[in-house]
């Protein structure tokens, strides 16, 4: 791995090099390619010092300025992949605590004898995720009866299992911030302070009705406050390594982008939870309502986490000057407010045709990052995957799976959102094109399964989201009665598939549509009505 991207960051094939490596090591992290012994003895500390050599070469890529928007994306996601090369974990013989462990002398032999045969060999031979997991089980075996093992005992193996995590780079993000925290300077810290405390009362917070409201405002404080400090982390991460940089400040860099990632990460908890509770208040109806009465604070929330969202992708290097502008205006308009009139036209109106513009901008930031996917991974990772015995369901929904586990899938979910609100609010047409385009054929509607008849168009009443088109010749467009976000899986099927896709949440459309099961219909998303009737 180590001489696929040195050997190549400097060719024509980089971004080949760091979009194989990322799905490898990915796969790597997650078991689906497990590590075996091949004979050899390499301890820890030589996998330490390839992540530091693989690190090194990512780091000076990163901050390069013709790095592309597709690099940046592969090296990103080979960061998390890479063991920690700390001063303990380079040394000579490191993580040696487990083999005084495996003879302590008042536990029984075969306890002896599994830990020294399903960790400490492998972990000394050829160190891998495994042997986090097989930590993980034995210190729950030890542990479950607390009188069974010598308090002693129990407490040095809960170190071992600390010490492989942290060679693992799997410390939770409290445990990663704190670890910087010597490195912050007075502003730094500050940063970090209230982010802290916003999470830990975050962590806390009882679930009930009546913390509601306070978890709204305190959900959208903290992803704020994350914003702040993942802002500072970000300019810090701004310049490159220096040829003569000391071990240390490497590790220390390492130990920052990890958690710069890690904030991206928790960024996407926030976002989900938010949009959770947004719904429990009355979601996209609600805010139409309060925007029919000249009401719109209850859209400050909202378009806050919106702007959150935008911001993390500008900092996580996709189109982070477009992602600015969006930000921009999102805060100029929330500032700006609604009035009761603007020239000779209606107030309210020009409000909502000036955020649906704004929205209508996040949603295209969006649409490009999913069609940017595409391009780079699924014919790798199928060549891949069939290369490795990859089992089929992993290598075909990996593209899905990275984009619905990203701050740009929570991105989608609230621009889908708020433009339902918008356009209802402007009393606008109730559906919403997911794939454009146009087609005609017999509409039908599919039950359970795609039908599989030649030239047809269907329409569905709800979807799950877990289908698989499998359209091929035989599906032209599709109709959704319900909503579903642009980046779901089945929009990002559909797209790849270039299948149309409407979204339909209208009533009387609904009931207009339903009349022309069975005939022959033409399907157009640029029209006034997605099908009429030939």
């Amino acid at each position: 791995m180590c001489e696929l991207l040195v050997g190549n960051l400097e060719s024509g094939d980089r971004l080949e090099a760091l979009i194989f490596s990322a799905i490898y090591l990915k796969w790597i992290n997650t078991g689906q390619i497990p590590c075996f012994e091949d004979g050899g003895h390499p301890r820890p500390n030589r996998h330490a010092e390839i992540s530091r050599l693989i690190f090194r070469e990512l780091e000076r890529i990163y901050c390069m300025k013709d790095t592309s928007l597709q690099e940046v994306l592969s090296i990103r996601k080979i960061h998390p992949c890479l063991p920690s090369f700390k001063a303990e974990f380079t040394a000579t013989v490191p993580l040696t605590r487990i083999r005084d462990v495996a003879h302590w002398g008042d536990i029984p032999h075969d306890l002896k004898l599994q830990i020294k045969h399903t960790i400490q060999n492998k972990l000394h031979r050829n160190a891998g995720p495994e042997d986090l997991v097989a930590t993980e089980a034995m210190l729950a075996r030890i542990t479950r009866n607390p009188e069974e093992y010598s308090e002693a005992f129990v407490e040095q193996f809960k170190i071992i299992h600390h010490e492989l995590k942290d060679f693992s780079m799997l410390g939770n993000l409290t445990e990663q911030l704190e670890s910087i925290k010597e490195s912050f300077d007075d502003r730094s810290l500050s940063a970090l302070t209230l982010f802290l405390e916003c999470k830990e009362r975050l962590d806390n917070l009882e679930e009930s009705k009546d913390a509601l409201d306070k978890s709204i405002d305190l959900l959208l404080k903290t992803a704020q406050s994350l914003n702040t400090l993942r802002e500072v982390i970000v300019k810090g991460l701004e310049s490159s390594l220096r040829n003569d940089v000391p071990d240390t400040a490497i590790a220390m860099r390492q130990k920052w982008r990890l958690c710069e990632i890690g904030l991206e990460d928790y960024s996407f908890l926030l976002l989900s939870r938010f949009l959770n509770a947004l719904e429990v208040v009355g979601g996209a109806q609600q805010l139409k309502e309060n925007a029919e009465s000249k009401n719109v604070s209850s859209w400050n929330g909202p378009l806050g986490s919106l702007f959150v969202g935008i911001r993390q992708l500008g900092l996580s290097g996709w189109k982070p000057e477009e992602c600015t502008a969006i930000g921009n205006e999102l805060l100029a308009w929330k500032e700006k407010g609604l009035s009761e009139k603007e020239g000779s036209e209606d107030g309210k109106a020009v409000w909502a045709l000036r955020l649906k513009a704004t929205l209508d901008r996040s949603r295209r930031l969006t649409e490009e990052y999913s069609e940017a996917l595409p391009q780079m991974f699924p014919q790798k990772v199928e060549m891949l995957g069939k290369a490795l015995g990859i089992p089929e369901n992993s290598v075909r929904t990996y593209n899905e799976a990275e984009i619905r586990a990203g701050v740009i899938f929570q991105v989608s979910k609230l621009c889908t959102l708020l433009l339902k609100a918008v356009r209802s609010t402007l009393g606008s047409q109730g559906w919403d094109v997911l794939v454009p385009g146009a087609a005609h054929g017999t509409l039908i509607q599919a039950i359970d399964r795609w039908a599989v008849v030649k030239q047809i168009l269907c329409y569905l009443k709800g979807a799950p989201g877990d289908e698989v088109t499998a359209a091929g010749n035989n599906i032209k467009g599709v109709v959704l009665l319900q909503e579903l976000p642009h980046l779901s899986h089945l929009g990002v099927r559909a797209g790849q598939e270039k299948v149309i896709f409407v979204i339909c949440e209208d009533d009387d459309k609904i009931a207009d549509i339903q009349k022309l099961n069975g005939k022959c219909v033409r399907h157009n998303t640029t029209s006034n009505f997605p099908v009429k009737d030939l």
